[in-house]
């Protein structure tokens, strides 16, 4: 519903846990969102960069189980998205890794307990407001 010709426009959902990760993923599918879900950042990396066909529209992270969130690994990601709008959820219990790198970048930010449908309303306002600025 939103890949055009050969380039693909999925939304990137990078949780380590399975079932957050499988909870979100059916919520957006059955939107009508194309969704690429990933175990880890490390892992959503490799999927980039051996994938230079696909450009995500949106990542949404959940940094909070992920060892491999770092500074650098943000910023590879955030290379290899190329400017696509942020979703992180925000954990509870520990201060976020990256905070002053994900204000550089906009992130927006969804604490802890994700509610689904705050999280695709704002999906929705992201996407809606990209599609507004100009974007095909």
């Amino acid at each position: 519903m939103h890949s055009k010709g050969l380039e693909e426009r999925p939304i990137l959902l990078i949780a380590t846990d399975w079932r957050e990760r499988a909870f979100i993923l059916a919520a957006l599918e059955e939107q009508g969102y194309d969704v690429r879900a990933l175990p880890g950042i490390v892992v959503a990396i490799g999927f980039l960069v051996r994938r230079p066909h696909v450009r995500p529209i949106l990542v949404i992270l959940d940094p909070s189980e992920d060892v491999d969130v770092t500074e650098r690994t943000l910023a590879d990601l955030r290379t290899l998205t190329e400017g696509a709008p942020w979703i992180v959820i925000t954990p509870v219990t520990r201060a976020l890794v990256g905070e002053s790198f994900l204000s550089e970048v906009g992130a927006t930010r969804i604490p802890r307990p994700v509610r689904v449908g705050d999280l695709i309303t704002r999906v929705e306002e992201l996407l809606n407001k990209k599609g507004s600025e100009g974007e095909a």
